[in-house]
């Protein structure tokens, strides 16, 4: 998963040590919801004649890579939850905005391509 966001440069992780855990606990009650669900699919799809154990062979092999592939959805759902909480600040962008390239025609910002070079326009 990316450290930003391409678009808007918000940073992923929001800087506290611990902030993997609101994406952990929405990941875990993710799988957890899955798999029950799967169950009960399964098993009122069956019944009375229930495979027990082709369904509980099924059900490990949908344990291992769900919350593998569920995790980027899930620390993007907990970003969202933490904004709602916790507004932006500049600190929660990538270099603040001052690594970005001006674009043309944003009042006259455009980047002077003699900057830094040691040359003057007209001496």
């Amino acid at each position: 998963m990316s450290r930003t966001c391409p678009a808007c440069h918000l940073k992923l992780d929001r800087g506290e040590p611990d902030y993997f855990l609101g994406a952990y606990t929405i990941n875990f009650v993710a799988a957890e919801l899955i798999i029950v669900t799967t169950a009960g699919v399964g098993i009122w799809l069956t019944w009375p004649d229930v495979p027990w154990n082709g369904l509980m062979w099924g059900l490990i092999i949908a344990m291992i890579p769900g919350p593998i592939l569920f995790y980027p959805f899930a620390k993007s759902l907990w970003l969202a939850v933490d904004l709602i909480f916790r507004p932006l600040t500049l600190m929660d962008l990538e270099g603040h905005g001052e690594n970005l390239d001006p674009q043309p025609g944003d009042g006259g910002n455009e980047r002077d391509p003699h900057a830094g070079s040691g040359r003057r326009e007209g001496h």
